[in-house]
């Protein structure tokens, strides 16, 4: 009987550096990549430039195209794709001065068609397009848009005109994509920030 007992313990140490093996190494190698390699791998998570330090949007006064007055409200409660076009616009074929030109328009639509792809969570995304004050001036200029996006004409924008902003629903702006980001990109980011969210 007592050989029996001394083997016991004898037994356990193979089983126990065993599990430690089995349990440990993966924790340990994923510690090394972690602390080593991350920067390879954290890349990866989002195609737009991520904004830092985080920073609560403070637009400046605002108004539509009929001149009335837009709350900052405007920025809480949805994901929000904004668009700040350039101060001064451009000439188009007639002489008069467009606010929101060809790219701008089709960068619109390119931003109206993420909203699309989002397909049930698409309600939680609105879009907004910032034009300088002096486009609600322009002849016609609201004819130009489509009746889901948000415009909005303001004056000292604090954001970089030329760029989309993805602003989270409490009006932290989230992510940058500079002129000729690729719309993928900002797809994906969007769809894995609404799954993360829960919408």
């Amino acid at each position: 009987m007592e050989g029996v007992s001394s083997m016991l313990p004898q037994r356990k140490i193979p089983i126990v550096a065993s599990l430690l093996v089995i349990f440990g190494l993966p924790l340990l190698m994923a510690w090394f990549v972690f602390n080593y390699y991350g920067d390879t791998f954290r890349g990866g998570l989002e195609h737009g430039e991520l904004i830092t330090p985080v920073r609560q949007l403070d637009p400046p006064p605002m108004h539509n195209l009929q001149g009335g007055m837009v709350s900052a409200d405007l920025f809480r409660g949805k994901w929000t794709l904004l668009y700040r076009a350039p101060d001064g616009g451009n000439a188009n074929a007639d002489g008069a001065i467009s606010a929101c030109n060809a790219d701008c328009l089709a960068l619109m639509d390119t931003l109206r068609r993420v909203r699309i792809a989002q397909d049930r969570s698409m309600r939680e995304v609105q879009r907004v397009l910032v034009l300088p004050a002096s486009a609600a001036q322009v002849p016609g200029i609201a004819d130009q848009f489509d009746k889901g996006l948000n415009v909005v004409t303001a004056t000292d924008w604090p954001l970089q005109a030329g760029s989309v902003y993805l602003i989270d629903p409490q009006g932290f702006v989230a992510l940058r994509y500079p002129p000729g980001f690729e719309p993928t990109g900002l797809l994906k980011d969007l769809k894995r920030l609404l799954r993360l969210a829960g919408k």
